[in-house]
């Protein structure tokens, strides 16, 4: 059985090129491929096909979406999810997205069809709708959904379509049969392209690196945490990828033209680079067509390379999600913690308004909590990291230390592994940004549901 996760990420994965393709072609066909020039007729005429198609595969991810979702919040199997979708569009955010997503995607998809200008341009504008639903159901959205960081994911997100998704289209029209265009024309493209991707590079280079500051948290945490770990791996690819554009650039792009060299300090040191590096290489004028469709075709594998990553990202548990915060207070042993549960100060003193428990599953699977706590009984997948079984968690514990063990789990810590650190402080993340006051009575609602008594479950 293929694993939910990678099912998910499949999903997401074809959805991310599919919108960049979108993005990438409609900008190609506004503001890239000259107006009027009769030669290009034919690229344009495919150029509007294939992002015809591309949005047909996006509508097919945006429909695959909400089943998707429903499971990783739901934990049920495949064969039932669709029991738990209508629960999940009234409930969450989540669900309301994905069907604001469909919604603008079929919209995009029949301005697609549209021959003229100010049509084609209203259907970029739908484009970029679409991809500010791909922010809202991210890992940006944590924050809220006017937000600075929910904002810069967008700009993220469309720098980035514009660069990889040209790149992309443009091997679609360029490198598979068309009729061979004459270099000035062929210049004219990739001269004007190679300009916004570059300013494009600078937009996704200083977006990422805000990104990875919120969701990464401290820089250990790029070596230390999986998703760190796949996040040093995009870069790698995404810094592989700027050289090659580099390369092309300054090094492809002028032959294609009257003008053989680049001026400006930025094509004089990619010059010292590529000479350091790369030595003295001789150029031909009548090869620079053929070098600009080889750079093109490796830079869009490259590209599809950091879709795949950005799409494993999408997964993954941000490294910012096991910051612990303040120091502990109050240390006990196992054998202690139903008793000083039921006498903790929270405990004793605040109990929380009776909750929804169905919908603070659905909060409990939305935090994967899972990922750290096993729950005899239920369909989640098994832990990954070390962290206290919950299946009893409900019995004997005042609803008070349940809440307290969520906003301020360093208040009472339990010594053990899987319960504090070497430094002594709880293994428990930092909720209190990410949960609202009502998902967090519904989470203390569904904790205080589990008992060691359920029966486990199988797929």
């Amino acid at each position: 059985m293929i694993p939910a996760r990678l099912i998910a990420a499949i999903v997401h994965g074809l959805a991310h090129v599919s919108l960049a393709m979108v993005i990438g072609g409609l900008v190609l066909d506004r503001f890239v491929v000259p107006a009027g020039a009769r030669e290009l007729g034919p690229v344009r005429l495919t150029l509007r096909r294939w992002i015809t198609g591309a949005l047909i595969v996006l509508a097919m991810t945006g429909l695959a979406d909400l089943p998707v979702r429903a499971q990783a919040m739901s934990g049920a199997a495949l064969s039932g999810v669709l029991d738990t979708i209508p629960q999940v569009i009234r409930g969450t955010h989540v669900g309301v997205v994905c069907i604001a997503r469909v919604v603008v995607i079929a919209l995009t998809l029949l301005l697609s069809l549209a021959r003229g200008a100010a049509l084609r341009t209203l259907c970029l504008v739908a484009a970029l709708g679409v991809a500010v639903t791909t922010s809202l159901s991210s890992h940006a959205a944590e924050w809220g959904d006017v937000t600075a960081t929910a904002g810069l994911d967008w700009v993220h997100a469309i720098a980035a379509s514009v660069w990889a998704g040209g790149l992309i289209m443009l091997v679609a029209v360029l490198g598979r049969g068309q009729p061979r265009l004459p270099p000035p024309a062929l210049g004219v493209i990739a001269g004007r392209f190679s300009r916004l991707a570059g300013a494009c590079v600078v937009l996704v280079v200083a977006t990422g690196l805000y990104n990875a500051w919120v969701q990464l948290g401290p820089i250990a945490k790029l070596w230390t945490t999986p998703y760190g770990r796949v996040l040093g791996l995009k870069v790698l690819a995404v810094a592989a990828l700027v050289w090659l554009g580099a390369l092309n650039r300054y090094d492809v792009v002028p032959w294609l033209g009257p003008a053989r060299r680049s001026r400006g300090l930025g094509a004089r040191l990619f010059v010292a680079c590529r000479f350091a590096v790369l030595g003295s290489r001789r150029k031909s004028r009548t090869q620079a067509p053929t070098r600009l469709i080889t750079y093109l075709t490796a830079e869009t594998l490259l590209a599809l390379i950091v879709f795949a990553f950005t799409a494993v990202l999408g997964e993954a548990t941000p490294g910012r999600h096991v910051e612990r915060i303040g120091r502990p207070s109050t240390h006990v042993t196992n054998k202690e913690v139903i008793r000083r549960s039921s006498e903790s100060l929270l405990g004793g003193t605040v109990t929380p308004p009776p909750g929804d428990a169905a919908k603070g599953r659905l909060v409990f699977v939305k935090l994967r909590c899972f990922d750290c706590h096993a729950v005899n009984g239920e369909s989640f997948p098994a832990p990954g990291s070390p962290g206290p079984d919950l299946s009893g968690v409900g019995r004997g514990r005042h609803p008070g230390y349940l809440l307290e063990s969520i906003v301020n789990p360093n208040a009472l810590v339990v010594d053990g592994p899987g319960f504090s650190d070497a430094a002594g402080a709880s293994t428990m993340p930092d909720y209190r940004e990410r949960l609202s006051v009502g998902e967090l009575i519904d989470i203390v609602a569904y904790l205080k549901t589990l008992d060691a008594a359920r029966e486990p479950t199988t797929r």
